[in-house]
């Protein structure tokens, strides 16, 4: 299946306009970087190619990723962009002022995935913050990036006093660039053995306890499961620990190899190798608003690589697999069905299957394809007039200054 919203690639697309693009994001870009920073990242890339000027404003400590690309910088001039693109839990307050375009990437559901943590004061503490954007985006955003039919409903909620605002579904790609074929090693996993990859990490909304014990029913089979503990590009310590994953295998009865930790960050551009040698790669989440309205980003690189995919249910990526047979989709928390699935999925037959389904569907998500939307919006901005900021900031600190739990719910 293909995305609902796709564009066509720039070269196109002819350009009479020049726009000069602040793209920002608060994670770490560089040769190794997580989920939001490569977004930022591929976004920064499509808009370059349109014939856009554009900077890539992201955290302390990040350089220039490998390949084609803006400039990235720590210390952005905010007086030199006429559009700013960014998720509005990462934006400062000065990007909501002034008369620039202001392009929201929501495609990160926060508040939705800050629910599924456990409470502490920390943590409803980044909620209201969080929440307290809301009224900002509602009052002065251009337009707004989703991923997926439900989060675009969600947006359009938000942003119902002003209906005119286009709510853009841009969701998450892979690379323009084939993959390449070799394959990596992973230290701990014998010769031979099949890889069921855990990609990405191992966060409250996400469900490794189910994988887990699917993989011991399946018992002496040549299987190992492997989860990346390494720490997240930018972060000293890992949320999930190499010393966590073998616990949690133990409660299990399991042991190496049947789970082997990774304990290195993939390079973004050299992420292919370590695909290449995974027979399966599992996400696998708890129900709730996070999955419904979950993009699990990572899945998207077996699109890339032609590596079948075992998910559950719930969210826009499940969906589309279910569709196009990318794999198998599983009723969330159910050992049983995930484990027949492993077991299913690893066979010659249905591999060979579903490699060809991925590689039939690979070309509608390339980048260049699902993102042009984004660009080909700034030539209708603005769309709908603003409203003014003063009665959104009170509302926002209104939101700010609340102590009961509630705050930042999602609904």
């Amino acid at each position: 299946m293909a995305p609902v919203n796709t564009g066509t690639p720039a070269r196109d697309v002819p350009r009479s306009f020049v726009v000069r693009v602040l793209v920002v994001t608060d994670d770490r870009v560089g040769p190794t970087m997580a989920g939001s920073a490569l977004r930022a990242w591929e976004l920064s890339r499509i808009l370059l190619d349109n014939g856009h000027d554009v900077v890539l404003a992201a955290a302390a400590g990040s350089s220039h990723p490998a390949g084609h690309g803006p400039p990235v910088v720590t210390r952005p001039k905010w007086g030199w962009a006429d559009a700013v693109v960014g998720a509005p839990w990462s934006l400062p307050p000065r990007a909501f002022t002034g008369d620039r375009f202001l392009v929201i990437d929501g495609a990160t559901p926060l508040l939705a995935e800050l629910e599924a943590c456990p409470q502490t004061p920390a943590i409803r503490r980044r909620r209201r913050t969080a929440a307290a954007r809301l009224p900002l985006v509602a009052a002065r955003a251009d337009a707004v990036l989703a991923a997926g039919s439900a989060q675009v409903e969600w947006w359009k909620q938000r942003l119902r006093s002003r209906p005119a605002v286009p709510v853009v579904d841009v969701p998450f790609g892979i690379p323009d660039a084939h993959a390449g074929v070799e394959q990596g090693e992973i230290e701990g996993v014998p010769d031979g053995w099949h890889v069921v990859l855990w990609w990405g990490g191992v966060w409250p909304w996400l469900d490794l306890e189910t994988l887990l014990a699917a993989r011991a029913r399946l018992g002496s089979a040549p299987v190992s499961v492997v989860i990346p503990t390494a720490p997240r590009p930018g972060s000293a310590t890992a949320s999930f620990s190499s010393a966590d994953l073998l616990e949690a295998a133990r409660r299990h009865g399991l042991q190496p190899p049947a789970v082997v930790p990774l304990d290195r960050w993939e390079p973004y551009a050299g992420r292919d190798r370590l695909l290449n040698r995974a027979a399966l790669i599992a996400v696998l989440h708890h129900p709730g608003r996070e999955a419904e309205l979950s993009f699990r980003t990572r899945a998207l690189d077996g699109v890339w690589t032609g590596t079948p995919l075992l998910l559950s249910e719930g969210g826009a990526v499940s969906g589309w697999a279910r569709m196009g047979g990318w794999g198998a989709v599983v009723p969330t928390q159910e050992v049983d069905a995930t484990a027949a699935a492993m077991d299913l999925l690893m066979g010659e037959r249905e591999q060979e299957r579903c490699r060809r389904a991925l590689a039939d569907h690979r070309e509608a998500w390339r980048w260049s394809i699902v993102g042009q939307p984004m660009a080909d919006v700034l030539g209708d901005l603005p769309a709908a007039p603003r409203r003014a900021l003063l009665p959104a900031a009170v509302a926002a600190a209104s939101i700010l200054v609340q102590r009961n739990e509630a705050s930042g719910d999602p609904r």
